[in-house]
């Protein structure tokens, strides 16, 4: 594709995919019981992928967990809730569009999209042991301060990701010689 067609298809598939996750998530979650079955279900493998994982860190650090579906705390703090979004499925279904949307050859997709929200979601795991760590060794932690800037190192790592992909995954189009 040249120039601005490729700018605008790019940004077309963009506002598409991001169409696609205001209707799920604010309209058919809450309109079709088997799609907010379907949907529910991805937020529940994320949250047990990051409650587990975190927990399982925490354990091999030493500290004694008391952990249930939602929330971890080292035992003698409060610890931990973990939300829907924090459990990072808007971050990877964000980086999956923006990754599929670039136009590049699929085989490059196909390894590399995973291998971002992998990353993603080992940082949201990280992010939620150093915040149980940090509730734990000061009670009086401001959480949502904390939780602010593990936030902004997410989106630096996404930021970082999408500077990879275009920079050294790509393949760049051949200089023609002047």
């Amino acid at each position: 594709m040249e120039g601005s067609k490729a700018i605008n298809v790019f940004l077309a598939r963009i506002f598409g995919f991001y169409f696609f996750w205001l209707v799920s998530d604010n309209y058919l979650t809450h309109n079709f019981v088997l799609f907010n079955k379907v949907w529910s279900f991805i937020y529940h493998i994320f949250l047990e992928v990051v409650n587990n994982s975190s927990t399982f860190f925490l354990e091999r650090l030493g500290y004694s967990i008391v952990s249930d579906y939602r929330s971890i705390a080292i035992v003698g703090s409060f610890g931990v809730v973990i939300g829907n979004h924090c459990v990072g499925f808007g971050l990877s279904f964000a980086c999956f569009a923006l990754f599929t949307s670039y136009p590049a050859p699929t085989k490059l997709k196909l390894w590399f999209v995973p291998l971002s929200v992998f990353f993603i979601v080992l940082v949201n795991i990280l992010r939620v042991v150093a915040l149980t760590i940090f509730i734990y060794k000061d009670p009086n932690v401001n959480s949502a301060e904390q939780h602010d800037l593990f936030n902004y190192m997410i989106y630096l790592l996404v930021f970082v990701l999408w500077i990879v992909w275009i920079q050294f995954i790509v393949p760049t189009k051949q200089k023609k010689p002047i």
